[in-house]
């Protein structure tokens, strides 16, 4: 789903709201010249009679009209900013729907970074869009038609003279808007750059301390920044343009109306209070049409946040995975199976039938193609050529149901967000019960928890606890196939031992590969020493 189609559904689902914010607009235009209408009439009929009560009248209605158009302003942001949060909550809702459906070597493919900037940056860009955007130009341009209206009215020769000007400042605003979009999109492509720089520079922060890279991670992000740099100040470059000749064009204006009426009383046609509500007018117009120029900055730098969501959301799904799997047949078989990775080969002509209940170790120096091969298992890639299959399907075609019934993985890095221990065992899966949990760490090993309703915080556990709470959500799930990567690198030998002792136990009649030096002391394992040469 498109953002655009996004925004209509939220309209058509909220008319009223629509129907009250182009009201609003329409009030903001016309609460733009009442003020000057006010002061017009002021100074041609109120002071001329010297009432005191009448100018303390005018006065308090003049001061009243200003709070009226603060009022629908307000009420006009308050709502805009209301949609807005709905509108960009809906569009990451979207946007993780669709990361779900990526396949998975394109989702590696793609930097943390980048993935990263789509939903904050480009977003948060797009909520700019709603918030200081394209309604406050929707209206600033209803206020300067409003204005120069009042003005023909005043005064046809001063009306002309207006007119005269406008295009200019349209062209020089186009001049601006023209320039400044594409500095915004490669200034977009430059934050998902240091996103990502600054997410691996967080990850291995103890490795670069430990080896004392600071000079070189700084060297190396010194000059991301400075890339960065220079492309955002070619966008802030024509903001700085904009403003400072908005404000002289408009001095000037205002100036010559002075000169001229001075020079000759009649030359406009208006009376002294039109010079004055004229004045006051002018200055009106000039600020929507300097907010333009900020609100056409916003809209350029959200026009280049839609382009890459817009280019992220047609990033190609794995629209392959839609087979559900009802066989009793849970035998892997690798039939002449070839993968490469950007045209370098990893798994060349590779056969091999795992039946259930086997247990395998892959072995082999690092790049020989073991994870690749787990990975072809479990049907996140797809084979360049020949077939992985588990009863007679393709593991790539399986649907994401299916897929979690059948496979399990415990990884080197066990991966948790801040959830209750519950919530990190079951993966919050509606079918698994807190009773089910508690038997699960009672069986790894980890009985001594009694409240299971309190957040795990990773660091008060050690690596081999931390393993142990990974194995429990492979217990309650109780899959046919079990893939251990490297599970047990960082723990201690005789907790990987006693680990691999609980793997045992829990997979007698499951099939379980691994990519460990452990693995081996699975019962009956069979090992598969892995070269470039065999593949």
């Amino acid at each position: 789903m498109s953002l655009k189609r996004i925004v209509i559904d939220y309209f058509i689902k909220h008319k009223l709201k629509l129907i009250l914010v182009i009201l609003l607009v329409l009030l903001s235009a016309l609460f733009a010249i009442i003020p000057a209408q006010i002061l017009r009439y002021f100074v041609d009929n109120i002071l001329p009679s010297k009432d005191v009560n009448k100018i303390f009248i005018a006065s308090i209605i003049y001061v009243l009209s200003y709070v009226c158009l603060g009022i629908v302003n307000f009420i006009n942001s308050y709502i805009m900013l209301n949609t807005s949060q709905y509108i960009t909550a809906e569009l990451r809702i979207k946007m993780m729907q669709h990361v779900e459906k990526l396949s998975y070597n394109l989702l590696v493919n793609t930097s943390s970074g980048s993935i990263e900037s789509y939903f904050n940056n480009d977003v948060n860009s797009i909520n700019e869009l709603f918030t200081s955007g394209v309604i406050d130009m929707i209206s600033d341009i209803f206020k300067m038609i409003m204005i120069a209206i009042s003005i023909f009215v005043y005064s046809y020769v001063f009306g002309i003279i207006l007119i005269v000007i406008l295009p200019f400042l349209v062209l020089f605003t186009s001049f601006i808007r023209k320039r400044m979009l594409k500095a915004q999109l490669r200034t977009k492509n430059l934050e998902g750059d240091i996103n990502k720089f600054l997410l691996e520079s967080i990850e291995n922060a103890e490795q670069v301390k430990v080896n004392k890279a600071n000079k070189y991670v700084l060297t190396r992000y010194n000059k991301v920044l400075l890339s960065h740099f220079k492309v955002n100040q070619a966008s802030n470059l024509y903001d700085a343009i904009f403003s400072p000749f908005m404000q002289l064009v408009r001095n000037i204006v205002i100036c010559v109306v002075l000169l001229l009426t001075g020079y000759k009383n009649d030359i406009f046609g208006m009376s002294i209070g039109m010079v004055i509500s004229s004045i006051s007018l002018l200055t009106d117009l000039f600020t929507p049409i300097e907010n333009i120029g900020m609100e056409i900055q916003t809209i350029q730098k959200s026009l280049a946040a839609i382009k890459r969501i817009n280019s992220f959301l047609i990033m190609e799904e794995n629209n392959d995975n839609d087979i559900s799997f009802n066989s009793n047949n849970f035998d892997i078989v690798y039939d002449n199976v070839c993968f490469a990775y950007e045209k370098e080969d990893v798994i060349s002509n590779f056969s091999l039938k795992i039946n259930q209940g086997d247990k395998l170790t892959l072995k082999g120096p690092s790049g020989v193609g073991k994870s690749t091969l787990m990975k072809l298992a479990m049907g996140l890639l797809k084979p360049s050529k020949g077939k992985v299959s588990i009863g007679g399907i393709d593991t790539y075609r399986l649907d994401d149901e299916s897929r979690k019934k059948l496979f399990a993985i415990v990884y080197q890095d066990p991966f948790f967000s801040n959830g209750t221990i519950y919530e990190e065992v079951s993966l919050l899966d509606e079918n698994i019960s807190k009773q089910e949990v508690r038997q699960a760490l009672n069986q790894v090993g980890l009985d001594y928890i009694d409240d299971i309703d309190k957040i795990l915080i990773p660091n008060e556990y050690s690596s081999g606890e931390l393993a142990l709470f990974n194995i429990a959500r492979v217990i309650v799930r109780n899959p046919k196939i079990i893939f251990l990567d490297e599970m047990n690198s960082k723990i201690d030998p005789y907790t990987a031992h006693n680990i691999i002792e609980l793997i045992n136990k829990i997979s007698k009649d499951k099939i379980v590969i691994s990519i460990s030096h452990y693995g081996e002391l699975l019962n009956k394992a069979k090992v598969i020493e892995m070269t470039k040469t065999d593949l």
